[in-house]
């Protein structure tokens, strides 16, 4: 993919699904990438393994609810690296719940990861591109756009729904300093927690699949090669724009 081989890009939530299969995306394309993710996660030894030791990618412990970790991170990869040319806000979690049962807690801790770890991941490493240029993706979802049944999830829809716009409004702010945002919104992946929710729930996931007109789940790989679209000059006049990999589910 163009304008990918020696680019520096981050990419948080990176040791596990969407964003280890991104990793690997950008990885192969020769990309400079940064596995952005928990101390307790393994992202240095799945670091070590994707970067086959041609140390093209590296391990970054990082809190994306915390702003001054997301600062420190940014200005640490700019040290190491000279610059920072693009980053994926990809962490996020799903805690599924009723709506009268949803506790505050785990409402607050949706919106502190998936939302304001979002924005917060992008002005961070965005200042340091500012003048010069880059990119930033941010993943919304299905459930940003349309009611997902069975499940009930609330608080996590809520969040991609203002992820989505959120990348159209910094889309648009931050075009004239050389800055490009967008989103992908995934459909239904095959990620740990879908995996999770398949062991727990089978009729779950099989009423999901009468909802996708391609009949299967979404791959990880097939997400990942729509960020590393936004992530290369093949996007270059793609701007405050959402990417749907969902099978054609919202179009039914």
């Amino acid at each position: 993919m163009e304008g990918l081989s020696n680019k520096t890009i981050v990419v948080t939530g990176g040791a596990g699904g969407i964003g280890l299969a991104t990793v690997k995306r950008l990885a192969a394309a020769g990309s400079k990438v940064i596995i952005a993710d928990m101390p307790s996660s393994n992202g240095r030894s799945l670091a070590a393994q994707v970067g086959e030791g041609r140390g093209m990618v590296e391990f970054m412990p990082i809190d994306v609810t915390s702003v001054e970790s997301l600062t420190q991170a940014a200005d640490e990869v700019v040290s190491r690296h000279g610059n920072v040319d693009g980053v994926v806000a990809n962490a996020g979690i799903a805690i599924l719940s009723g709506a009268f049962d949803y506790d505050e807690v785990s409402w607050r801790k949706t919106m502190a990861v998936n939302l304001d770890g979002a924005f917060f991941t992008a002005q961070s490493f965005a200042r340091h591109m500012r003048g010069r240029g880059g990119s930033v993706v941010l993943i919304s979802s299905i459930a940003g756009r349309s009611v997902v049944q069975p499940e009930k999830c609330a608080a996590y829809g809520a969040t991609k729904a203002a992820v989505e716009h959120l990348a159209a409004l910094l889309g648009v702010e931050w075009a004239r300093d050389g800055i490009r945002v967008n989103a992908v919104g995934p459909g239904r992946t095959e990620t740990p927690m879908i995996e999770r929710i398949a062991k727990e729930s089978p009729e779950m996931v099989a009423s999901w699949m009468s909802q996708v007109p391609i009949g299967r789940l979404i791959r990880p790989e097939e997400v990942a090669n729509a960020v590393a679209f936004f992530l290369s000059d093949l996007s270059s006049g793609c701007t405050g724009t959402t990417l749907m990999v969902d099978g054609g589910y919202d179009k039914t």
